[in-house]
């Protein structure tokens, strides 16, 4: 994948402890594939990081491919809650190291003193917490993968997967306001502890450029996947 954001103009840095970090906005967006970093005169730098959105390689024909991973240009451009690990992790690549490494929310205070299901299983609880994606790649779309590993005692009862397609010029942060464009991409499914798990999605007519994950009521995420075969048209 190539990479965007990085700095391509001379600047000074600073010494000292709490200002030795600089962070500036790239003279040119690229997408680039490789840097160079030219130091004057000499010296050290211990770290170098170019932020940025991946742009995806362009896939096999036909091949299935994680449409939403960060690796192809998935970005998180909205959630409810943090509190102890980002959503954007779960868009990372391989199988997370900890819990730490996935998005994990705070737990919900209000929850009843018995706990009722229905005839999936699935407890009836108030509250959830939700995470919106843009897709790196549209695609057709085959299945989601959603993966709590290391997520034992605090992984989610259930989710629920919405879809999204955007049309160019569309600003993100108001199709988050907008509950009714939202459309049911995968009803309700529970789920089970430090498990990757697998559900096929259906077809859907148009393309999807965005999906809502929801959790219900709280707890950890390690992965999410959307798996299918991209249009790079």
């Amino acid at each position: 994948a190539e990479v965007t954001g990085v700095q391509t103009c001379a600047l000074p840095i600073s010494g000292y402890k709490d200002t030795a970090k600089s962070h500036l906005l790239a003279a040119s967006q690229g997408p680039f594939t490789h840097l160079r970093l030219n130091m004057f005169p000499d010296g050290g730098i211990a770290r170098l990081r170019a932020y940025g959105v991946a742009v995806a390689s362009a896939p096999d024909s036909g091949a299935e491919v994680d449409l939403l991973a960060a690796a192809n240009g998935g970005v998180c451009i909205g959630y409810s809650d943090a509190h102890y690990g980002h959503p954007r992790n779960i868009i990372k690549s391989g199988r997370g190291v900890d819990m730490g490494d996935g998005w994990e929310t705070a737990r919900n205070p209000s929850r009843p003193p018995l706990l009722t299901a229905d005839s999936q299983g699935i407890l009836q609880v108030p509250g959830s917490e939700w995470a919106a994606f843009r897709l790196g790649l549209q695609g057709r779309l085959k299945a989601v993968k959603v993966d709590t590993h290391h997520f034992k005692g605090n992984f989610p009862d259930s989710v629920t997967i919405e879809a999204l397609s955007a049309g160019p010029g569309e600003q993100e942060a108001e199709l988050l306001k907008k509950a009714a464009r939202w459309r049911p991409l995968l009803p309700p499914v529970k789920l089970q502890a430090h498990k990757e798990h697998m559900f096929p999605l259906p077809t859907t007519s148009d393309p999807v450029t965005h999906i809502r994950v929801t959790m219900f009521p709280d707890g950890g995420i390690s992965r999410l996947a959307i798996l299918g075969t991209a249009s790079l048209e």
